[in-house]
């Protein structure tokens, strides 16, 4: 086949690198403009772009896929399919339906549940035992179009949001022939979605790493997990925000406030009361401070034990 590769950030790159190596002929990439990024505001090529470049693919990146310069420009490389991973732009249906086997996507989560941004993400706050791929063909609705195939896997309970990224664009990548090859021979059934078990989840924002100290430990620890690397949990310590990369639910038979520093253990990090239990903080980071081991914090922090996180 004849394929218009659609995807922009590095989980696209091994499904990517997996067409360029396979039988089939990538003919174009397509990915989101170039932004500037870091704190130096430096304008990089997105790692789509990057790796089609060094493959010799030709890359177009428009603002908006519905515009006419742009349409015109993809319908010239005449793709017989498009393939999207992680693109972020919604496609009108002129772009769609152009292609003989249409549009195919491939979402980070077990549709219905997880539609939208950051499906990788919810998954591991939300604390579930499995999540997946999905191939579907799409429709103008946010992943709401027909299920071609699913490929479902445990989230470990020392996966984060990092690790589970790394793993589910590998597994993309492991399965994205097999499902082109049940498409070319017409071995597809369609699956509808089931709408009465939709899930939408929106963008992760600034404020929801916000720790409550009233949740259930497991939640907590959950929301460390599945808030990295952006925006990360955070909470305040007199006064000042402090980030929290790592944790881990904890016993404690001692009496206290949610939030409350119950104690500093030595080499480990800071245990804090939550809604049901403790939770032991590993990993920190001050505010206009570096990244470190919570145990060091607390040795720089006179009369730790008692303060309140809030």
């Amino acid at each position: 086949m004849k394929i218009a590769f659609f995807g922009t950030p590095d989980f696209s790159v091994p499904v990517l690198k997996t067409l360029i190596s396979s039988g089939h002929e990538v003919v174009l990439a397509v990915s989101q403009p170039d932004r500037p990024r870091g704190r130096s505001l430096t304008t990089e090529p997105t790692p789509v772009k990057k790796a089609a470049l060094e493959a010799g693919l030709n890359v177009l990146q428009p603002e908006k896929c519905s515009d006419p310069a742009f349409l015109a420009g993809y319908k010239k490389y005449s793709p017989d399919i498009n393939i999207i991973v992680a693109f972020g732009q919604l496609f009108p249906a002129e772009l769609i339906n152009h292609p003989e086997y249409k549009t195919i996507n491939i979402h980070a989560s077990l549709l219905p549940k997880y539609r939208g941004a950051s499906p990788i993400n919810w998954a591991v706050i939300n604390g579930d035992a499995f999540t997946g791929v999905t191939y579907q063909f799409i429709e103008q609705r946010l992943d709401a179009g027909d299920i071609i195939y699913q490929e479902k896997m445990p989230i470990a309970p020392e996966d984060d949001s990092i690790t589970l990224f790394g793993k589910l664009s590998l597994l993309s990548a492991a399965s994205v022939l097999k499902v082109l090859d049940m498409i070319a021979s017409g071995n597809v059934i369609r699956v509808k979605q089931d709408e009465s078990k939709a899930c939408t989840v929106k963008t992760l924002k600034k404020e929801e790493g916000k720790i409550d100290f009233n949740a259930p430990a497991v939640s907590i620890v959950n929301r460390v997990r599945g808030l990295l690397p952006w925006p990360v949990a955070y909470c305040l310590f007199r006064g000042k925000k402090i980030k929290i990369y790592s944790a881990e639910t904890a016993s404690c038979g001692m009496e206290g406030r949610p939030g409350e520093i119950i104690d500093a253990v030595k080499n480990k990090g800071i245990l804090a009361k939550t809604g049901d239990g403790c939770v032991l903080i590993k990993t920190v980071q001050p505010e206009s401070g570096k990244k470190m081991n919570a145990w060091d914090f607390s040795l720089g922090h006179k009369d730790i034990k008692g303060e309140i996180l809030l």
